[in-house]
């Protein structure tokens, strides 16, 4: 059995590579693909979109997506092309309206190693604040 997730709502999408939600329960909308959220419709190319609101955060340190944005607007905003504005690069790509637009797993892979070889020292947990930060070394159990 093949299993893809939309970080979920996993599905058994070895028969196609569309799924669609059948359920009514919770939906996280902040994690979730404008097509999705519009239309109901999955594919591996909606988990590239959530993919990128994970890059999201790690990029900005644990920082929530949509921040003090209601998840009952983000459909209606996303509609009319909100993106988050942090992102410039990799994130923005897998947003794109267009799934088929949004790069492919492979390529956020290729890119992602593109940019550790550019920049070694993607993050410098030194220029942080000592009093929110600790190595491991110095915690005491």
């Amino acid at each position: 059995m093949c299993k893809v997730t939309d970080f979920g709502m996993a599905r058994d999408v070895l028969q196609e590579n569309i799924y669609e939600r059948k359920t009514k329960g919770r939906l996280p909308v902040k994690w979730t693909a404008y097509e999705a959220l519009l239309y109901g419709k999955y594919t591996t190319k909606s988990d590239v979109w959530s993919y990128g609101v994970l890059l999201y955060e790690i990029f900005i340190i644990g920082g929530l997506p949509y921040p003090r944005m209601d998840g009952r607007n983000i459909a209606n905003l996303l509609q009319d092309g909100y993106r988050m504005p942090k992102p410039q690069h990799i994130m923005m790509k897998c947003w794109k309206n267009d799934p088929d637009a949004r790069p492919t797993f492979t390529e956020l892979k290729n890119q992602l190693k593109d940019m550790e070889t550019l920049h070694k020292k993607l993050i410098d947990m030194k220029m942080y604040d000592k009093q929110l930060y600790a190595n491991v070394e110095d915690l005491t159990v």
